[in-house]
């Protein structure tokens, strides 16, 4: 399946993952207004740092972000929660060489929470679903994830899920860079 011809979406017990849509902005404000969700955001070589207190500069964002998977360089999905029915942020998932020593493709992966979903339990849930579609999905041999040392719940997680510090596995010299193989 190509994920660039037909987006795929994934359902959790509490989470349904879809293809970003440009009237999501409205409903995603608040996850990209929310100073405590951006100090996770990963702007690294985007020239962004994705916290927004303009609505018009952010709909220019998401509009950014569906050009990108048009252009085949990422898929960006709207995260629902399926209880409130209430968009609680995204995840992003960028098919790359970039980083690569070994000539396989890695998958970047970023979320995207407001701060109150910042939580293991949520952050588990996700990454279950991920883990069981994304290296087939996108056809990439690991995930590369940023996840900074004073994010508590996302360092929690890494270790659960077996990531590993990047810069002694791939081309990355940037910091809290982790990556987990198939």
């Amino acid at each position: 399946m190509d994920v660039f011809t037909i987006c795929p979406e994934y359902e959790t017990g509490h989470f349904k993952i879809r293809k970003l849509e440009a009237e999501d902005a409205e409903g995603l404000f608040s996850c990209y207004s929310d100073p405590e969700a951006a100090r996770f955001f990963n702007g690294d070589c985007c020239g962004d740092d994705f916290y927004y207190t303009d609505k018009d500069k952010f709909r220019g964002c998401v509009e950014y972000w569906l050009s990108r998977y048009e252009a085949k360089d990422f898929v960006r999905w709207s995260v629902l929660d399926r209880k409130t029915g209430l968009l609680i942020g995204t995840m992003e998932v960028c098919p790359s060489l970039k980083y690569a020593v070994d000539g396989k493709q890695m998958g970047i992966l970023r979320i995207d929470l407001k701060s109150e979903y910042e939580r293991l339990p949520v952050l588990r849930e996700l990454m279950d679903v991920l883990i069981c579609h994304i290296y087939e999905d996108f056809e990439v041999a690991s995930i590369l994830m940023k996840i900074q040392k004073d994010a508590g719940e996302r360092q929690k997680l890494i270790k659960e899920y077996q990531f590993v510090a990047a810069r002694e596995e791939c081309n990355i010299s940037l910091e809290d860079y982790y990556i987990r193989y198939c």
